[in-house]
């Protein structure tokens, strides 16, 4: 692929379960841009993929909407073909991701910063009535211009992220692994910002541990952990954490979205300062945690 609309495609940045990721010039006004493909025709029957393009597309513009230095601003949609394509604001560096499976981690107090920008930018969302439905350490994107400092947190993938997660699929297989979604959001109940508030705590707790909360075998078993099982306390998997760090998680990983914190800001405000309680905590580098460790609910 050498171009879309008159987007001229410079390079590849990555794959995933529905399309490809191109870094991309704007010769109208010279700006460096990214573009995510949609492949629409993951969906066989014709009403269907009509019904999802409609949506998409008009999800994608709500998004469009938002103007939040932490989450990746969409500037266009196209459609050509049998493929929708999501033109986006282009951020030089990293996701949260890689940076939790480095060899080694950003300081401490970078990290909570990291996940306060995402928490005030998921709260701006939420007071605009979108819900990600998608937060993970591959949809937050870490910036490099600058200096460490001066680094920053944003979250891609608003307005679409749904679409890939729970409408784009084949004869109802799930993409990807779901081990960030909510209880809610597997059982096809109500989705509001407390969704997005559970998914943070994942990322939250992966980044303390170094382990995911929710990790089986299968997905089927994965599944049944999120909705029924409590995750390991944190401060069982990583003793340098206090006892207020493991409430606090454990709160904001309620399966009942009620007994979770009224905001995403209200959770990571009770996260800072039981941190301050555990003066010589640290985070772990991600590792996997062996099935099984998980404590029944």
């Amino acid at each position: 692929m050498k171009q879309v609309g008159r987007y001229q495609i410079q390079e590849e940045l990555g794959r995933g379960a529905m399309g490809t990721v191109y870094k991309a010039l704007d010769p109208a006004i010279g700006r460096t841009v990214a573009i995510k493909t949609i492949r629409l025709t993951d969906l066989a029957d014709a009403d269907e993929r009509q019904r999802i393009r409609e949506r998409l597309l008009r999800e994608a513009q709500s998004a469009g909407l938002l103007s939040h230095p932490n989450i990746v601003t969409i500037y266009d949609v196209l459609e050509e073909g049998e493929y929708a394509y999501i033109l986006m604001e282009y951020v030089h560096g990293s996701s949260f991701e890689k940076m939790l499976r480095g060899k080694s981690l950003p300081e401490r107090s970078a990290l909570l910063h990291f996940l306060r920008q995402v928490s005030d930018a998921l709260d701006y969302a939420h007071g605009k009535g979108i819900i990600h439905r998608d937060i993970k350490p591959a949809n937050i994107l870490i910036s490099e211009v600058g200096t460490k400092l001066e680094r920053s947190a944003k979250i891609a993938d608003f307005g679409i992220a749904k679409f890939i997660s729970q409408d784009m699929t084949q004869g109802g297989s799930m993409i990807g692994t779901p081990n960030y979604m909510s209880p809610e959001q597997i059982q096809g109940t109500t989705v509001d910002a407390k969704t997005d508030q559970f998914s943070l705590a994942v990322v939250a707790y992966e980044m303390l541990t170094g382990a995911k909360p929710f990790v089986a075998e299968n997905v089927p078993a994965l599944l049944y952990q999120i909705c029924k099982q409590e995750p390991q306390f944190a401060q069982q998997v990583n003793p340098r954490l206090g006892e207020s760090v493991g409430k606090v998680l454990e709160r904001a990983l309620a399966k009942n979205p009620d007994e979770r914190f009224a905001s995403c800001g209200d959770f990571m405000t009770a996260l800072s300062s039981a941190l301050r309680d555990s003066p010589e905590w640290a985070a772990i580098r991600e590792r996997e945690m062996i099935s099984g460790r998980s404590r029944p609910g």
